[in-house]
């Protein structure tokens, strides 16, 4: 599954980049039951607790950052697992710098899953995807914001 889409900050790139990468402020950006850990400077592992349908379960993973270039972008890899099934995906970010002290995020990426997971259907985890990375980067806008 391809995701991908844009998000404007009303912050400079520094901040965004900033809150981006707190993993405590990344942990409450990510909708569900969310524990989030560092395991090194760029690798962290954690718990998210996600519905999709009439699929539930809690998932185990780890998300690593790779190809850094602060504050401009990086790559992000996940891979999780849980009773439901398993996720694994790819995404790159890149942050823009606009006029009024602005800064647009692009994302795109691949995302693979399956198990129980998978039977939901496309369009539904389509759906949810598109809602949880609103609903993340709302949640991000706020803690930029603060930190303004």
């Amino acid at each position: 599954m391809k995701i991908e889409g844009v998000f404007t900050f009303n912050g400079p790139r520094p901040v965004v980049w900033s809150v981006l990468r707190d993993v405590n402020i990344l942990a409450t950006a990510i909708p569900g039951e969310t524990t989030l850990k560092p395991i090194s400077d760029n690798e962290y592992e954690g718990t998210i607790k996600l519905k999709i349908g009439p699929v539930s379960g809690l998932f185990a993973g780890k998300l690593t950052v790779a190809d850094e270039v602060p504050p401009e972008s990086c790559t992000l890899i996940i891979e999780g697992k849980g009773g439901a099934g398993f996720a694994k995906g790819t995404g790159h970010i890149q942050l823009i710098e606009l006029p009024d002290n602005k800064t647009q995020l692009k994302y795109i990426g691949d995302l693979g899953i399956g198990g129980k997971l998978a039977s939901v259907g496309q369009r539904m985890i389509d759906s949810v995807a598109k809602s949880m990375i609103k609903g993340g980067f709302e949640k991000l806008e706020k803690e930029v914001a603060n930190r303004l």
